[in-house]
């Protein structure tokens, strides 16, 4: 049990870690959120009458 409590707590730590690097990152670049958020272009193809 003392196994699991502790990997979990890893765990944690690591995603609070990288979770913390991220809010960083972007205060100071701005860029992470805007490249992952985007909505993406969707291509329409047009119907050319022959």
């Amino acid at each position: 049990m003392q196994m699991a409590i502790t990997f979990m707590a890893v765990v944690a730590g690591l995603v609070f870690s990288v979770a913390v690097a991220l809010v960083v990152e972007e205060l100071i670049f701005g860029q992470v959120f805007r490249l992952f958020f985007t909505p993406q272009p969707v291509r329409v193809r047009s119907a050319q009458p022959r």
